[in-house]
């Protein structure tokens, strides 16, 4: 084998061990090592470049293809997190509910500094917002005094349930009881309402667990190519800072939720921004109370996150086992940085 060939091989074992890394990540506690949760957050990335891999041993020495591609068969089950391969159920149970969730960032895209401009934006994300009115229950992430002005001006009949810490819960449907998880945090929180929804009660959680806080970090990166290496290396051990501290911060954010489901005497739906990708510790906790609407129905890539890190899907719904996922479709908008997820859900009881 040529050289230049066994350094090739040697980057794709290194590949290769990375996505192995990345699908076992889910199951290592943050607080026995962190590290991992890193290959993790670049599952969708680590698994291009082993489809890569793939293609390039194909027409160059097909017996190496199988590096590769046994890595990713192994990791099947982890594909159906990040790539949708359902179609949506065309008949619906009368008993079925629409529930989205959307971290709206503050409605800052439908904001500006000119108030002239900023009536125009305002309406138009209203103008956006309308079109789903019909939506029974929504779980809303990251609002303020200016995005709850706009959520009470375009749903002006639906019950609501806000605390002035970002998370928020609309409903058609009359709100029987609501309380908080506090995070001791400002602006992460997690909101619980038991809805009556015809003769059941059913209890919806909006969450928004801590962010990375590094989008502006990798902004820099992209914008700054041509920084100096002391730089570059002082900006990276502070970006792997952030992101240790605030995944260990969601790990325990995540669990004070389990522990709030375990004493719900309801069936549960789970909506929000988990700031965690499905190949994570926070998504496996939650994972264990419900079905992940997009493995249950979604269709294509399940990115949900617009910033610099590509492939993202970080907003999920978790529906309770014994309920049925009609339908779940990401809405590709340009009003916030995160997409919106909608499902559609039959109540009925699963037998």
């Amino acid at each position: 084998m040529k050289f230049i060939d066994r350094m090739i091989l040697f980057i794709n074992l290194g590949f290769v061990l990375a996505l192995i890394i990345a699908y076992i990540s889910p199951g290592i506690d943050p607080e026995l090592t962190w590290s991992v949760s890193f290959f993790g957050l670049f599952y969708p990335v680590l698994l291009i470049i082993n489809v890569l891999f793939v293609v390039f041993w194909i027409f160059k020495n097909a017996r190496y293809a199988l590096l590769s591609l046994i890595s990713i068969l192994i990791g099947w089950n982890q594909i159906q997190n990040f790539i949708g391969f359902h179609s949506q159920k065309i008949e619906h149970d009368d008993n079925s509910i629409a529930v989205m969730t959307y971290n709206i960032s503050n409605a800052a895209y439908g904001y500006d500094k000119v108030k002239a401009q900023r009536e125009i934006k305002k309406e138009a994300f209203i103008e956006f917002l309308q079109k789903y009115k019909d939506i029974d229950v929504f779980c809303i992430q990251e609002v303020g005094d200016y995005a709850h002005d706009i959520l009470k001006k375009t749903f002006p009949e639906h019950h609501m349930h806000y605390r002035k810490k970002g998370a928020v819960i609309l409903s058609r449907y009359p709100i029987v009881d609501k309380g908080e998880i506090d995070f001791g945090t400002i602006t992460n929180s997690c909101l619980w309402a038991d809805i009556r929804i015809n003769k059941e009660v059913i209890r919806f959680y909006s969450y928004h667990l801590q962010s990375n806080q590094i989008s502006k970090d990798a902004d820099n990166f992209v914008i700054n190519p041509e920084l100096d290496q002391t730089q570059a290396w002082y900006d990276i051990k502070g970006m792997l800072r952030k992101y240790r501290n605030r995944h260990l911060q969601r790990s325990r954010q995540v669990e004070k939720i389990a522990t709030h489901l375990q004493k719900s005497k309801y069936r549960n739906i789970l909506a929000g921004d988990l700031n965690d990708p499905p190949q994570s510790y926070t998504y496996r906790v939650l994972s264990k109370y419900g079905k992940d609407a997009f493995r249950e129905r979604g269709m294509g890539i399940g990115t949900t996150y617009a910033g610099r890190i590509p492939l993202l899907r970080i907003d999920y719904i978790f529906v309770d086992n014994t309920m049925q996922v009609a339908t779940c479709e990401i809405i590709k908008d340009n009003f916030s940085d995160h997409y919106a997820v909608i499902s559609s859900i039959e109540l009925k009881q699963d037998k």
